[in-house]
């Protein structure tokens, strides 16, 4: 059920899941991909769905089915390879139907996912006589900046980032990478997803109690070639950027993810700027929201 704008109920335990806190395409033995469980008032909202995340749930004491709504913040295969085993499994599993709410090119990847179930949706018709298809359970939600999403618990917005660095007039400039903010009874949560320092972001997240931001630490900087080094520095957050984004927007709370390998001198890096809360996040850590 929705309401109408300023009409939200009084607040609800709520809790940040952090299923996975690993980020780009290299194998970790301690981190899954980046996907993480946001959890009001008795719903769940997953926000990106990196490798293993069906795992991950399991670990949590949950199904594919517990995570019905999923908010994709950019397309990069780190952020969403994790969605076809979320959907086949919850199709599986008869959850009543699976929401992807994400930037241009979402249906795309949704019709991927759906043709990449086809062949065992249709054993298991057979198996088990299921009645929808793929094409039934999986819908895609494209957004763009602005309001994306609402219901009886949360109002969700999406501020396009500078994650991305495409010619205007390229064919690549409809490609979009967003942050997100999660607006629930007296209390907010601000996603980063992947970006560089953006002050539009700093704005955006003016206020959250929660900011929930990437961070590529010296180590990760270090450990690829230095020809990508300059994209690490545009299109993504040193220590010190997510301290002065923290900061700037004021926020109670700073959870890092998105990471490697984190060190003494990051954080120490990061409170160079931001005063508040610092959390390095680290697979299946739960914190009250």
């Amino acid at each position: 059920m929705t309401t109408g704008p300023g009409q939200l109920p009084v607040p609800s335990p709520g809790s940040v899941l952090l299923l996975g806190t690993s980020g780009g395409p290299l194998a970790r033995a301690d981190r899954a991909g980046i996907a993480t469980l946001l959890t009001i008032g008795g719903q769940t909202y997953l926000v990106d769905a990196g490798e293993g995340v069906v795992h991950q749930l399991g670990r949590a004491g949950m199904q594919a089915p517990a995570a019905p709504l999923v908010f994709l913040t950019h397309l990069h295969d780190d952020h969403t390879v994790g969605l076809t085993g979320l959907a086949s499994f919850s199709y599986t599993l008869r959850s009543p139907r699976l929401d992807v709410y994400g930037p241009a090119g979402t249906s795309d990847l949704v019709q991927g996912v759906i043709l990449t179930m086809g062949p065992s949706a249709r054993i298991r018709g057979a198996e088990q006589g299921f009645q929808r298809t793929p094409g039934d359970f999986v819908l895609a939600h494209e957004y763009a900046a602005g309001p994306i999403f609402q219901d009886a618990h949360v109002r969700v917005s999406a501020l396009a980032n500078s994650h991305y660095e495409f010619p205007q007039g390229s064919p690549a400039a409809a490609n979009q990478s967003y942050s997100l903010r999660f607006d629930a009874p007296g209390r907010s949560i601000v996603f980063t997803g992947d970006t560089g320092p953006s002050a539009a972001l700093a704005q955006f997240a003016k206020g959250a109690d929660v900011l929930v931001s990437e961070m590529a630490s010296h180590a990760d900087r270090a450990s690829v070639p230095p020809n990508l080094r300059p994209h690490m520095d545009r299109e993504h957050l040193s220590p010190l950027e997510v301290g002065k984004l923290a900061a700037a927007a004021g926020v109670k709370t700073l959870i890092l993810t998105h990471i490697g390998v984190t060190g003494p001198s990051d954080i120490r890096d990061v409170r160079r700027a931001f005063a508040g809360r610092i959390i390095v996040g680290s697979d299946m850590l739960r914190m009250p929201f």
